[in-house]
């Protein structure tokens, strides 16, 4: 029997990492379907499907037609529009990319924090539309620049100490930052192997001068920077969301900006993608907003489409995926798919 592979969000000119099923007895099947139906549809015989498990609907209603499936490999590090839940129940691995952005998401983070104390967008403002120069004396720099700190004498605080939140906690000390972090599922010894402070939420949020969100998006997550967070942080705190727009209550996020409960923000992720035209984030010249674009460089983007792939060829050579997320299920999965059993499959 040939594998079936199916690729459901399969960009064109992008290598997916096709030339790794030539170690099998496999065919792959490309696309971009974006519906539940859609799916359903192309995937119901599949042995392994691919898609964007941040974004196209593998719900509960999807995984119950995968008779045969033994791994949908996501292309993302979020997994919110996947029922893991339902795909453990089923016994199908569910993986993500968790490594292919760390110092692209980690790197705008640090960006947008500079550009936040360093007031960049409304210097560089004021100089295209009035021509200033701030040496030329007056004060045009406290009227623009003011409140303006040293980075050195500034508090960090990261809440979620995954790979992009250490990797960003990492250069906040290098830029000679003191950085906390709150993540109860973080051992303390290790974020104090990386020079960082662990402590509790509460403590995080009165005490940073930043606070950069790096959570992944779960029931527990969901709206946890809210109203009640929001009025603990200093009227001085910037607020950085590179994880993902639902961890954070919009509406209080804008009246806390809007009062000037904190003093900026840096929004890479919004509830609804793209920003609707009428969100008031939008005219607040205190927000620098980027449209889900922390992920990026060309490096990341080749890395993103092309790591599912061996996560797919290691699945169906009976082996357990890398990045396999509900791991739970890997004793059971490796009794039904491992060793002999898939090579048999495989050319039969």
């Amino acid at each position: 029997m040939t594998f079936k592979i199916v690729h459901t969000y399969a960009v064109p000119g992008v290598d997916h990492g096709e030339a790794l099923i030539k170690t099998l007895d496999a065919r792959l099947i490309k696309g971009i379907w974006p519906t539940e139906d859609d799916i359903i549809s192309n995937t119901r015989d599949a042995d392994a499907v691919i898609g964007v498990v941040a974004k196209q609907p593998f719900s509960r209603r999807v995984l119950e037609t995968l008779k045969n499936c033994r791994i949908i490999a996501g292309i993302a590090i979020g997994f919110d529009a996947v029922d893991l839940a339902a795909a453990t129940e089923l016994g199908i691995a569910v993986t993500n990319v968790p490594d292919y952005c760390l110092d692209e998401v980690s790197g705008l983070t640090i960006g947008l924090m500079l550009s936040l104390a360093h007031k960049i967008p409304q210097i560089d403002r004021a100089v295209r539309e009035r021509q200033i120069n701030f040496t030329g004396g007056g004060n045009a720099i406290k009227e623009i620049g003011y409140p303006m700190y040293r980075m050195s004498k500034q508090t960090l605080g990261i809440v979620g100490m995954g790979k992009i939140g250490t990797a960003t906690a990492l250069k906040g000390k290098g830029l000679g930052m003191r950085v906390i972090a709150y993540d109860p599922y973080a051992l303390d010894g290790v974020m104090e192997s990386h020079g960082v402070h662990p402590v509790d939420f509460n403590t995080l949020l009165k005490e940073s001068d930043f606070i950069s969100l790096h959570t992944p998006l779960t029931p527990e997550t969901e709206g946890m920077i809210g109203e009640k967070a929001f009025k603990e942080m200093k009227p001085t705190c910037y607020f950085i969301n590179t994880a993902r727009g639902s961890c954070v209550d919009e509406p209080s996020l804008i009246r806390a900006l809007e009062e000037g409960i904190i003093a900026g923000a840096g929004i890479d992720v919004t509830v609804e993608e793209p920003i609707g035209a009428h969100n008031p984030l939008l005219k607040m010249p205190n927000v620098i907003l980027t449209g889900h674009s922390a992920y990026y460089s060309t490096a990341a983007y080749e890395e993103l489409f092309y790591k599912p792939m061996p996560q797919v060829v290691a699945a169906l050579k009976g082996e357990w995926p890398l990045y396999g997320l509900n791991l739970e299920i890997k004793e059971r999965w490796l009794r039904k798919w491992g060793s002999g059993e898939a090579s048999m499959r495989g050319k039969g």
